[in-house]
């Protein structure tokens, strides 16, 4: 069975992905060398449920891009420039969606097995679908006259530029030309039929028969027994046949439609006139299959992949928080007014019902002006796993080719993002524990290179204060030793007053302290990240804080009770 990573290797019709195969042969390449690496930034960076939010239908693929860390500018630039497109031109999402949306519906009909039709509703029904069909290229031809100079991507021209091909192409002239004449052979050619309906005792009906053909159409007058029961009022023909209908296109005993019995022996006793309508319907067919455009779902997942993007920049534009272009930079990062949206949609959720309002701080971080790698301490429930998600999330988006979660952004690509994020019920002292963190230590360190992204998040926590120190500032020591960007979000104040000896000892990546601000004389969290010196007690108090243990709570309620 064919899985979802095979279909999205599957090459697309139109790519707005990648600008050649060879890129997109390239990025498979890649994503096969990675394949065995650790996947924990999924879950710790919660990139599935970003993929949701941009693409609820699609999210598996839009997961795909955003845990394939391209680095090349080019592909980059290529997808910014598509979602720019769709951004800025009127209608272009609207027009495109309802055209492919339209072919998809057809596909889904399944218009090859509508060839040898058997009724005269499925000879319409697969007319119809070629017609659609026709209607959806003459339309896009429209748009792309009277928009042409209004788009700038590559993707975006190139998706036209291949509609319009096919709109040239002889294959298309042909369906076009055989279409309109199994119309008109339909339409002008037979226009009435007069039948004899055999009823069984309940009045439904069994068989049917021609009893004439004719190029006019029928008048239905009448008879002496209509005016009879109808007292002279004027006949309403069409209600009749209308309620016969109703009435009658429940199942009969052979679980077959009613209706349909008869209409498939009227289209029986029909084949001398109706062969050729079906010669010709094979016809239409073999000229829409040389035009190769059965499959369109690459275009829906890439066009739903767009559009979710530009939704979510318009739903955070609306709530005052702003999106941007990331610029691709080869040798440094600097993003200003940083965001998590994963917070802010449960923020925005929580506001919409309550009084008490959750805030949604922005800040800023930056990689290789004068400090590649971040210690990052402060109470607990700070804002600090926060931070450090945002971070992961602007590369994760930018790299695929999203706006990204920020003010502005200029980024130098990770080739990959390790992350290591213990959960809470896996920490304390716990022997069996300490050989997974250092195991997983190990795998990181085997494939981890200078142009990586490392974000840890209480990461060592598993054995004595002390060892905790001395384990931690080991493996800081290793990975700024390579040359890797990250952040170390801990508790561990000690480690951050480290910071000087670490950068002494020969560390590629210069490191300096983080700490988020919090209001000393009451305790209040202002999630704001900022560069400082840490606290020495940040450990100690924000876990008895976390436990509401305060001295002067206690002894009050000591006072109090005796």
């Amino acid at each position: 069975m064919k899985n979802d990573h095979q279909e999205l290797l599957k090459d697309p019709l139109v790519d707005l992905y990648y600008p050649s195969k060879q890129k997109r042969e390239a990025s498979r390449a890649r994503l096969a060398a990675v394949r065995d690496y650790p996947r924990d930034m999924t879950a710790n960076l919660e990139l599935e449920q970003l993929a949701g939010m941009i693409s609820s239908y699609y999210s598996k693929r839009t997961l795909d891009l955003l845990c394939e860390f391209c680095c090349d500018e080019e592909v980059i630039n290529y997808r910014l420039d598509v979602l720019e497109d769709f951004r800025q031109v009127p209608k272009l999402a609207s027009t495109v969606k309802k055209t492919v949306d339209i072919m998809l519906e057809n596909d889904r009909k399944n218009i090859y097995k509508l060839s040898n039709p058997d009724s005269f509703s499925m000879l319409n029904e697969a007319l119809e679908a070629y017609e659609a069909y026709i209607s959806c290229m003459e339309l896009l031809h429209e748009f792309y006259s009277e928009n042409k100079q209004r788009l700038h991507s590559k993707g975006v021209i190139g998706m036209f530029e291949y509609f319009e091909a096919q709109l040239r192409g002889p294959h298309y002239n042909e369906l076009k030309k055989e279409t309109a004449e199994l119309r008109a052979a339909i339409k002008n050619r037979v226009r009435s039929v007069t039948v004899a309906i055999n009823l069984d005792e309940t009045l439904v009906p069994i068989s049917a028969g021609i009893l004439e053909l004719s190029s006019e159409p029928y008048i239905l007058k009448p008879s002496l027994l209509d005016r009879i029961i109808y007292h002279g009022a004027n006949f309403q023909s069409g209600k009749i046949i209308k309620s016969v209908r109703n009435k009658y296109t429940g199942l009969n005993t052979d679980g077959e439609p009613n209706l349909n019995v008869a209409d498939k022996a009227l289209f029986e006793e029909l084949a001398s006139v109706t062969e050729g309508y079906v010669e010709k319907l094979g016809d239409v067919l073999e000229e829409y299959q040389k035009i190769t455009l059965k499959d369109m779902y690459a275009i829906s997942y890439q066009l739903d992949f767009y559009l979710g993007a530009i939704d979510m920049i318009n739903l955070c534009e609306s709530c005052g928080m702003k999106m941007c272009r990331p610029v691709i930079s080869k040798d440094k990062t600097e993003i200003k007014g940083i965001f998590d949206p994963i917070y802010f949609k449960e923020a925005r959720s929580h506001n919409m019902r309550s009084k008490e309002q959750k805030p949604v701080v922005v800040n800023d971080i930056s990689f290789g002006n004068g400090a590649d790698f971040y210690i990052l301490t402060g109470a607990n429930n700070g804002g600090k796993t926060t931070f450090v998600r945002a971070v992961g999330i602007c590369f994760a988006m930018a790299q695929a080719g999203l706006y990204v979660p920020a003010e502005s952004c200029t980024l130098r690509p990770a080739d990959y993002i390790y992350t290591h994020f213990p959960k809470e019920e896996q920490t304390g002292i716990n022997a069996s524990r300490f050989t997974t963190e250092i195991k997983q230590f190990k795998t990181i360190s085997e494939t981890v290179t200078k142009n990586s992204l490392l974000f840890m998040n209480e990461s060592i926590q598993s054995t004595t204060p002390t060892e905790c120190v001395e384990i931690a500032y080991e493996m800081v020591k290793i990975f700024t030793g390579i040359g890797v960007r990250g952040i170390f979000a801990t508790h561990l104040p000690e480690l951050a007053l480290r910071i000087d000896e670490l950068n002494k000892s020969g560390a590629a990546s210069r490191l300096e302290s983080l700490i988020v601000l919090t209001d000393e004389a009451t305790g209040e969290r202002k999630y704001k990240v900022v560069k400082g010196e840490p606290s020495r007690t940040s450990h100690a108090r924000s876990i008895l804080d976390e436990f509401g243990i305060s001295y002067e709570e206690i002894m009050k309620k000591q006072r109090m009770n005796s």
